[in-house]
């Protein structure tokens, strides 16, 4: 017979010795007690660390070739960056993206044509390629590890001339650390934040004048590292 426990049914067999209710009662007093036999669960291994780090590559070794997409936002995307100086990355993103799903297909053969070529100029490189001796490869991975050691905020880099010009104080070598606190001093002496949303800065007529921007606008204080990373050269 079948007996209701909880939202299940329990199968009980007729015994002559006990009732079918002694039974069902004998069983559910194990459940409660912890008896019953419970569901495995599967343990989730733990991440060490942020993963590895990556191998050494040769910066001499051509680059790889660009497929047909890739063509034409190398060509179209500085064109709507000048059409929209302050159009955001991701929405620069979604046009790229929109014209090439309803781009013609005469007009995407150009595209694919230049991609052919980039193949040919990857396959004619890679005949001459003579990579790096063992010896140059491990210079790299020792300079790699320095800069691992050093957590990449103490890492020494070179003042493009238009930071040095910024900062006017014959700055040459400045790590990111120091570069991010200056930068960020500069906003606060200078009254630059935003004071209804501190998040956001607006462009002085030097900062404008440094960063590529109109005087007055308005930007991101946290993404500041973004304009501030091509004026940093490897020394």
């Amino acid at each position: 017979m079948y007996l209701k426990h909880g939202a299940r049914l329990v199968f009980v067999e007729p015994d002559a010795s006990a009732g079918a209710t002694e039974r069902y009662e004998h069983y559910s007093s194990q459940a409660k007690r912890g008896t019953a036999p419970r569901k495995r669960t599967v343990e989730k291994k733990k991440k060490n660390g942020r993963g590895k780090t990556k191998e050494v590559q040769d910066p001499t070794k051509p680059k790889g070739p660009k497929g047909p997409y890739m063509c034409f936002v190398g060509v179209r995307r500085p064109q709507i960056t000048a059409e929209n100086p302050t159009l955001p990355f991701p929405d620069i993103s979604r046009q790229l993206g929109r014209e090439w799903k309803s781009m013609s297909e005469e007009t995407r053969q150009t595209y694919n044509k230049m991609s052919e070529d980039d193949k040919a100029r990857h396959l004619n490189e890679m005949e001459n390629y003579v990579p790096l001796d063992e010896y140059e490869m491990e210079k790299l991975r020792e300079k790699q590890r320095e800069r691992k050691a050093a957590g990449g905020l103490q890492v020494m880099y070179k003042c493009s001339p238009e930071l040095q010009t910024f900062f006017g104080d014959g700055t040459v070598q400045i790590n990111r650390q120091t570069l991010t606190t200056r930068i960020w001093s500069y906003f606060k002496e200078h009254g630059l934040l935003d004071a209804s949303n501190k998040r956001y800065v607006f462009a002085d007529e030097k900062l404008a004048k440094f960063l590529g921007m109109q005087v007055g606008e308005r930007f991101l204080a946290f993404t500041i590292q973004r304009h501030l990373s091509p004026h940093l050269h490897q020394l």
